[in-house]
Order: structure tokens, then sequence, then C-alpha cells
């Protein structure tokens, strides 16, 4: 088994920043979705995993940087425009899917950088990260169903 050029480090190290710099919760603190009052709660869960995906682009762009490579921000998708003016209860539900998507990803991307523990246990963190914010959606998707919300 051979280890990872840095080359090749810092393209998995940029596919995790992508990942997170144009997370759907990134792009929903830059467009704002519907609100009523009713959903501060999820408001606070969406801009709080916004504000975990700022801080992992920050460590990660860092770590590309150290390493000698280019930051690549990366677009958000296309299809993200059609979400903004959407309610938070509807929005809550995609983020959901998007997290799992995201948690499977990332496991790649984490499986890629093994053999590099620093960057490894940066990948591992965001990974953490991503499994703890689907159980903040998912307890939020519950309880409004619970309340009849959703």
């Amino acid at each position: 088994m051979t280890n990872m050029t840095s080359v090749d480090t810092n393209a998995v190290l940029n596919r995790l920043l992508i990942l997170h710099h144009r997370s759907l919760a990134a792009y929903l603190s830059y467009a704002i979705p519907w609100l009523h009052r009713d959903n501060q709660a999820a408001l606070e869960v969406m801009q709080s995993i916004a504000a975990d995906h700022r801080a992992v682009v920050d460590r990660l762009g860092e770590r590309i940087i150290d390493g000698g490579g280019m930051v690549n921000y990366g677009h958000f998708p296309l299809r993200y425009a059609a979400l903004h003016d959407l309610s938070v209860d509807y929005l809550v539900t995609r983020l959901v899917e998007f997290e799992k998507q995201l948690i499977a990803e990332v496991s790649k991307c984490a499986d890629r950088l093994r053999m590099n523990p620093e960057v490894h246990a940066i990948a591992l963190e965001s990974l953490g990260e991503a499994k703890a914010h689907l159980q903040s959606l998912e307890e939020l998707t519950a309880g409004r169903a619970a309340a009849g919300g959703v």
C-alpha cells in the first residue's frame, strides 16, 4: 500500500472543503428561507450547522495551503436556487437528506486520508459533526411531527 502524495491529499481535502463550503446549510445561510414565528428552533439548528461547516472549511483551507496546495471553493449546486423560498419545515427534511449524503461522502474521504493521521483526524472530526447534525435534524423533525407541524 502506498502513501498518498501531497497532490492527492490536497485533492481529497479540497473535496471535503467543497462539501462543507457549498453545503445546503451554507447556502441557506445566504439565501434565508421563508420563516414564520414557529421556525426559530429550526433556524437555529440550520445556523449552527452552517457555522460548523465554516469552521471546517477554515481548518481545511489552512491545511491545504500549509501543504502547498491551492484552495478550491467550488460552486453551489444549481438545484439549491429552487429551495431558498421554501418553508423551513420543508427544508429541514431536505437537510436530513443532505446530511446523510454528506456522511457518506466524508466517510469516503476519511478512508482515503487514513494514511495521513493529521488530515485523517480533521476528516473524522467533520464526520462526527455531520452525524451530530443529522441527529439534531432528526430530533427536530420528530419534535415537529409530534406537534403536528411536519
